[in-house]
């Protein structure tokens, strides 16, 4: 794929560009599977946002709502709900702070830091199951080209997919 330049080599490009987008897409599409069956491990009823929200919880450690927030990409008011509804399973617990929930620090509690772990596990032994066949040296590949792929997917602007132009929409300032 080195010759890109010329319109054979950009309609090539563009066409392994929609493979990789389509995978990522699938790739996304399972990591909510995932979710949803650890989510469902954790807690019979518990929504896989709740699940992320206590994932994240887990790797920051005492954290508030709105770093929570940006973390997940998500509305405060979203993970303040999750964070509610996880405090009443008792697997988070609020800090103790004077004024506003939000600015309140969030921390695992013992029943949920134990729950949490057991579901990373389970989800490591699923990665790995998936990867038994898979030479060492792919398998190193793979984690380079998804850590460079998630280190420029991350670090992009987000405004170009936010609001796709649709043909007869309606924008809204």
């Amino acid at each position: 794929m080195e010759g890109h330049d010329g319109a054979a080599g950009g309609a090539e490009r563009r066409a392994v560009l929609d493979l990789v987008e389509e995978a990522a897409g699938a790739m996304c599409r399972s990591e909510q599977r995932v979710c949803w069956a650890l989510a469902r491990g954790i807690e019979s009823d518990m929504e896989p946002a709740a699940y992320s929200v206590l994932s994240a919880v887990r790797l920051a450690g005492s954290c508030r709502v709105t770093d929570l927030s940006a973390t997940l990409g998500m509305s405060r008011s979203a993970v303040s709900g999750h964070v509610a509804a996880l405090q009443r399973l008792g697997l988070v617990e609020r800090g103790s702070t004077s004024g506003d929930e939000r600015s309140q620090p969030v921390a695992l509690t013992e029943e949920g830091r134990r729950r949490v772990d057991h579901a990373r596990g389970a989800r490591r032994s699923y990665f790995r199951r998936q990867l038994e066949g898979w030479n060492q040296a792919d398998v190193l590949d793979l984690a380079e080209l998804l850590s460079r792929f998630n280190a420029s997917y991350l670090g992009a602007e987000v405004a170009d997919v936010a609001a796709p132009s649709v043909p007869g929409a309606v924008r809204r300032p």
